[in-house]
């Protein structure tokens, strides 16, 4: 009987001390997460403006390529940072309707 209290004793020790290794190894990567956290959310933060900003500069290079009679606005309060608009071509450019003929 005295053997297996024993074996009893062995599993429930080496059951513990994994229990304070996961304990220990949380409280470690807790630790670090609130250390580079604000790390991270600047470096994410930082990602996210380059491609706004390349959302946008790619916007303006569509818009300009479309041709004449488009235009491309600047919008501080707009997320994309501007629209593409159709302004129309003037008479001398546009109107090449010769009735049909």
């Amino acid at each position: 009987m005295k053997l297996v209290l024993l074996n009893t004793k062995k599993k429930a020790q080496s059951l513990i001390e994994y229990a304070l290794i996961l304990a220990m190894v949380a409280v470690v990567a807790i630790a670090a997460l609130q250390l580079l956290g604000n790390n991270i959310g600047g470096a994410l933060r930082g990602a996210a403006d380059t491609v706004g900003t390349g959302a946008q500069n790619a916007g303006k290079n569509a818009c300009d390529a479309m041709g004449e009679g488009f235009t491309w606005n600047e919008d501080a309060n707009n997320a994309a940072g501007g629209t593409c608009e159709y302004t129309g071509l003037n008479n001398e450019q546009g109107n090449n309707d010769d009735g049909g003929a």
